[in-house]
């Protein structure tokens, strides 16, 4: 009978004579029932409250920042698909490298890394580049 639907029935007073009183004998020798129903009333207590909660002013101000920024970000994005694959795989390494980086002696490896991914966004470009021109040699001679 241990059930939190019947239990909210029972306080809604949704059920029938037989059914409360059945929830009634359970209720006195069912602890964990009587902690629920409890925990139910506080609930319903809680939101009968109207309490009315104040907007700050400078809200309307900081919800259009946010969105803003959230704009220009997604401009950039997608002015720039290849830096955002660039950022999104560097972003992707990021747990590795402070990992190898928390290892004693490992320190040159984690500069390596880092050292090496500089020059990566160049090396990607110069494969893209390489690869629109082959691509494009193929259309021309059709």
């Amino acid at each position: 009978m241990c059930s939190s639907e019947i239990l909210q029935a029972f306080l809604d007073g949704e059920l029938e004579l037989a059914e409360t009183e059945a929830v009634r004998n359970h209720l006195a020798c069912c602890p964990a029932c009587r902690r629920e129903l409890s925990r139910l009333r506080l609930l319903w207590l809680e939101l009968e409250q109207e309490d009315e909660v104040e907007v700050p002013a400078g809200l309307p101000f900081i919800r259009q920042q946010a969105v803003t920024k959230a704009r220009a970000a997604r401009q950039d994005m997608q002015r720039t698909s290849s830096v955002s694959l660039w950022a999104a795989q560097k972003l992707a390494w990021q747990p590795l490298l402070a990992g190898v980086s928390q290892i004693p002696g490992t320190r040159q490896l984690g500069q390596l890394a880092r050292t090496a991914g500089r020059g990566l966004p160049g090396v990607i470009k110069g494969v893209s580049s390489i690869a629109s021109k082959i691509i494009s040699k193929r259309r021309d001679q059709r």
